[in-house]
C-alpha cells in the first residue's frame, strides 16, 4: 500500500479536490477507499499489506460514495489522476469494476491537449461510467453529443478518447460547467502545481 511520497500527494490533492467540487454542488461525498477507512494501512508496503489477508473486495473499495442531496441515488466513484493519461487506466480499475458492477471513474490528465482552444476545467478533468454488461466491459462515452456505452475493445487510445470522456456535469447534473465555472477554474489552479499548465 505504500507509496512514493510525490504520488501520495497527487492522489490526495485530486482526490480533495474532487471532494470539495462534487460538495460545492451540493453532492454528499462520503470516503469508502480502503485507505480512509483503516488509514493505518498506507504506512504499509503492498507484501506488508498481504500478509494481513484483507478480502480482495476491499482492497478495490473505490475512493467515494457520492449521493445526490436528498441521497435518492448513489454512485462509486474512483478518482486518478495521471502526468501521461492513456487507454491503459482501464484496465487498472477493470476488478474493481468486476466486483462492484459500476463505477464512475472521475480523471485528471495533467497533459490533456486543448486542439480547439477551448480552455475550459473540462480539459483537464473528464469521468466516465464503467460496467459490465453480458461479459463485456464497457465504458460510457460521449459520442456526437450522445452518451452511449461502447465496448473498451473497441475504443482507440489518445486525445480523441480523452475527449469522449464525460465531463463532469454530465454524470453530475447538480454540477453544470456554466454554473460552477469559477469553482472548476479554482479546482484546475489548486492542481496547477501537478498539471502541465
Amino acid at each position: 500500500m505504500s507509496i512514493k511520497f510525490s504520488d501520495r500527494i497527487k492522489k490526495e490533492m485530486t482526490e480533495g479536490i474532487v471532494r470539495a467540487i462534487l460538495e460545492d454542488a451540493q453532492y454528499r461525498v462520503i470516503d469508502s477507499g480502503i485507505e480512509k477507512v483503516l488509514r493505518e494501512l498506507s504506512c504499509l508496503s503492498a507484501v506488508e499489506y498481504k500478509k494481513l489477508g484483507y478480502p480482495d473486495a476491499m482492497s478495490h473499495l473505490p475512493d467515494f460514495t457520492v449521493m445526490n442531496r436528498d441521497q435518492t441515488t448513489k454512485q462509486l466513484i474512483e478518482v486518478k489522476y495521471r502526468s501521461n493519461w492513456s487507454k491503459n487506466l482501464f484496465e487498472e480499475v477493470k476488478d474493481q469494476v468486476r466486483l462492484f458492477g459500476e463505477i464512475v471513474l472521475i480523471s485528471v490528465n495533467a497533459k490533456a491537449e486543448d486542439p480547439k482552444g477551448y480552455n475550459t476545467p473540462s480539459r483537464y478533468l473528464r469521468c466516465c461510467g464503467l460496467k459490465f454488461d453480458g461479459g463485456t466491459y464497457m465504458i460510457q462515452q460521449n459520442i456526437g453529443k450522445v452518451v452511449v456505452w461502447t465496448p473498451i475493445s473497441q475504443v482507440q487510445d489518445g486525445s480523441g478518447l480523452w475527449w469522449s470522456m464525460l465531463k463532469l456535469h454530465e454524470k453530475f447534473p447538480q454540477l453544470s460547467e456554466e454554473n460552477n465555472k469559477n469553482t472548476l477554474f479554482q479546482a484546475v489552479n489548486a492542481l496547477a502545481g501537478i498539471l502541465d499548465i
